[in-house]
């Protein structure tokens, strides 16, 4: 089920985001990343948060998790047969580190106006759960993954699937 939606309030900062609220048929995946990155640090500095740097890790474990939802017909932060968030991320060598470390993860779909970058941040604003990753101060790195299609329909076109991972290591 996708999102609960709400048109996105563009303020002068996210609309200055390319791509923001193209649908999915009219993005690249890269677009859709480079989107989403940009509509979250937006949010961010809004609010006095520094911007969060793209990390190949991070985004490398948010793709792989965002196709097996697609290829899967599975919609969650844990698909069956998967590691959870920390284990992916392990995989990806961005953990295990000697250090002190956070991770958060959102995940969301949608198609047509639903499936926008725009859409889709402002339905994780609407979320306290979501927003708090998004706002979280000691975050410092995110890794955006973006896939054409739902989970179970990998070949609509229409619609697009979302994952963000948000780490912190110290």
């Amino acid at each position: 089920m996708p999102m609960p939606f709400a048109t996105p309030a563009l303020g002068i900062a996210e609309a200055r985001c390319a791509h923001a609220t193209d649908r999915p048929a009219e993005l690249s995946e890269g677009e859709a990343r480079s989107a989403i990155t940009c509509l979250i640090n937006a949010r961010r500095t809004a609010r006095g948060q520094p911007p969060l740097g793209s990390k190949p890790a991070p985004r490398e474990a948010a793709l792989k998790h965002t196709r097996r939802m697609i290829s899967g017909g599975c919609f969650s932060h844990r698909c069956p047969g998967e590691r959870d968030l920390a284990g992916r991320l392990r995989a990806t060598a961005y953990l295990p580190c000697d250090c002190t470390w956070l991770v958060g993860e959102n995940i969301a779909w949608g198609e047509g106006g639903r499936g926008t970058p725009a859409a889709i941040v402002s339905a994780w604003m609407q979320s306290s759960s979501h927003r708090a990753n998004i706002l979280t101060r000691k975050f410092e790195h995110l890794g955006v993954g973006v896939a054409r299609g739902r989970p179970g329909a990998n070949r609509d076109r229409g619609s697009a699937t979302y994952t963000t991972n948000f780490g912190y290591k110290d």
